[in-house]
C-alpha cells in the first residue's frame, strides 16, 4: 500500500539544517568545497599506517621466531632455550609496538615542532628490545641473533632527518661482520641461513617501511596545504570582487554627491536633485551587485551538491546510491531543499539504505530522496517539510511524500524555468 501526501505551507517551522553545501567562486574557477575523495584519502592514510605497522611487527616477530625454531637443530637442551627465545620474542615485539607508537600522525606533528630528544615511549621501547636482544642471544648462543634485535630497534626508532640511513648502514655492516665471525661455530648446517638472512635484512626492512610511512604523511600534509591554499585563494578572489564592485559604485556616488553639492551652491536645485537621484540609483546598483555576487558565491552546481549530500549520508553509515543528470548546472531553489532533505534523513532516519536522484522529466526537474527507516514520525520526515514546500511552491514547484512499507520517499518537482543553468558547463 502506497500513501502519497502533497504538502502545503503552514504548520511547524522547518528544522535547522545541519548540512551545508560547498561554495563556488563567482569567477571562472569554482571551488567545489570538500569532496568525497578527501575523506577517502584520509581513510587511506589510516589504512596505510595499519598496514605498515602490521608488516613491521610481523617481520619483527618472524625473525626471532626463526631463531627459536633453529634452536632444537643445534642444541640438545633445547626446551629451556626455546622458552627463553619465545619470551625474548614477546618482549621484543612489545618494545617494537611501543617504538611504532611514536610514528602516529599526531605524535609526528608534535615531534617536528620540538627539538628532537628521546621521548619516554622511545626509551621504553628501546630498553625492552635491548633486553630482548640479550635474552635471544643467550637462548641461541649467537651474537648475530641478539644484535639483530638491537639493530631492528635502532632502525625503528624515530630519528631526525638524515640520520636513519646512516644508522641502518652501520648496523647492517655490523650484522654482516658477526655473520662472518660466527661461521666456524654455528654454521655447520644450512638451516641457519634463513634466520641469519632475515636478521641481516631486518634493519633495511624496518627503515624502508618507516621511510615509506613518512612519505605518505608528507603527501597528506601537502594535500591539506593545497586545500588551505585553495580556500585562501577563494577568499582573496571574493575580496577582489567586492573591492572592484563596491569601489566603483562608491566612487561614482561620491562624485555625484559632490556635483549635487556644487549645484546647490549655484542655486540649481533641479540639477542637484537629478544628481542625487543618480546617486540613489548607483546605491541600488551596488546593492543588487552585492546580492548577485553573494548569490553566485553561495551557489553550487547540483551534481556537486548531491555528491556532498551522498558523502554525508555515507559518513553516517548508510549505503547510498545516486543517479544524477550530468546536464544540470545550478538550480538555486533546489540547493536548500537538498540540504534540508538530507538533514531530515539524518535526524529522523536510522536505516541502512538511501538513494538520491535528479532527472529531467519533460519541462520539469524531479529530485527524489528515499531511505528505509524514517523513524516514528507519521510522515517519516519531520517538520522540515514545511520549509521545503515553501521554497518549491515559490517557484511553481511541488513536494510529495510517499510511503511504501518501511521505505519513505521525498519527491520535489520544479519547473525547468526555475533552474539557473551554467551554459558553459552545459557546453
Amino acid at each position: 500500500m502506497t500513501n502519497v501526501t502533497t504538502l502545503r505551507p503552514g504548520g511547524a517551522c522547518a528544522c535547522t539544517a545541519g548540512y551545508r553545501g560547498s561554495m563556488t567562486t563567482p569567477t571562472s574557477a569554482p571551488y567545489r568545497g570538500p569532496r568525497i575523495g578527501d575523506r577517502a584519502l584520509g581513510r587511506g592514510v589510516t589504512a596505510t599506517w595499519w598496514y605498515t605497522a602490521t608488516a613491521v611487527v610481523f617481520f619483527g616477530a618472524v625473525t626471532p621466531l626463526s631463531w627459536v625454531g633453529w634452536i632444537p637443530v643445534h642444541y640438545d637442551d633445547a626446551v629451556g632455550r626455546v622458552w627463553l627465545g619465545l619470551a625474548a620474542t614477546l618482549l621484543g615485539v612489545a618494545g617494537l609496538v611501543v617504538l611504532l607508537s611514536e610514528y602516529r600522525p599526531s605524535v609526528i606533528a608534535r615531534r617536528d615542532e620540538e627539538r628532537r630528544t628521546p621521548r619516554p615511549g622511545e626509551v621504553v621501547g628501546l630498553g625492552a628490545m635491548l633486553v630482548a636482544g640479550a635474552v635471544l642471544g643467550a637462548a641461541t648462543g649467537s651474537w648475530l641473533a641478539g644484535a639483530g634485535v638491537v639493530a631492528a630497534a635502532l632502525s625503528a626508532r624515530s630519528w631526525p632527518r638524515g640520520i636513519r640511513w646512516r644508522v641502518v648502514v652501520g648496523v647492517t655492516i655490523v650484522l654482516i661482520a658477526l655473520w662472518i665471525v660466527e661461521v666456524p661455530t654455528l654454521w655447520s648446517r644450512l638451516d641457519i641461513y634463513v634466520p641469519a638472512l632475515f636478521t641481516t635484512l631486518l634493519p633495511v626492512t624496518f627503515a624502508s617501511s618507516m621511510w615509506w610511512w613518512e612519505i605518505v604523511l608528507e603527501l597528506d600534509r601537502a594535500r591539506e596545504a593545497e586545500s588551505a591554499l585553495a580556500a585562501t585563494r577563494e577568499r582573496l578572489r571574493l575580496a577582489n570582487d567586492v573591492h572592484d564592485l563596491q569601489g566603483h559604485h562608491l566612487q561614482v556616488i561620491a562624485l555625484q554627491l559632490e556635483l549635487a553639492e556644487r549645484l546647490l551652491q549655484r542655486d540649481d536645485p533641479g540639477g542637484a536633485a537629478r544628481e542625487i537621484a543618480r546617486a540613489r540609483a548607483a546605491v541600488d546598483d551596488a546593492r543588487q551587485g552585492t546580492r548577485d555576487l553573494a548569490s553566485q558565491f553561495r551557489g553550487v552546481p547540483l551534481p556537486d551538491e548531491l555528491e556532498n549530500a551522498a558523502d554525508l549520508l555515507r559518513s553516517a553509515g548508510l549505503e547510498v546510491t545516486t543517479d544524477v543528470d550530468t546536464h544540470v548546472g545550478r538550480i538555486d531553489a533546489l540547493g536548500p531543499i537538498v540540504r534540508e532533505s538530507v538533514t531530515n534523513v539524518l535526524k529522523h532516519g536510522g536505516g541502512h539504505h538511501a538513494s538520491l536522484s535528479l532527472a529531467r522529466n519533460a519541462d520539469r526537474w524531479v529530485y527524489r530522496i528515499t531511505n528505509d527507516d524514517p523513524g516514528d514520525d507519521d510522515t517519516g520526515w519531520g517538520s522540515g517539510l514545511d520549509g521545503m514546500t515553501s521554497r518549491a511552491e515559490a517557484v511553481g514547484g511541488e513536494v510529495l511524500v510517499s510511503r511504501e512499507g518501511t521505505t519513505f520517499a521525498l519527491t520535489v518537482s520544479l519547473p525547468a524555468g526555475a533552474a539557473s543553468l551554467d551554459q558553459e558547463e552545459l557546453a
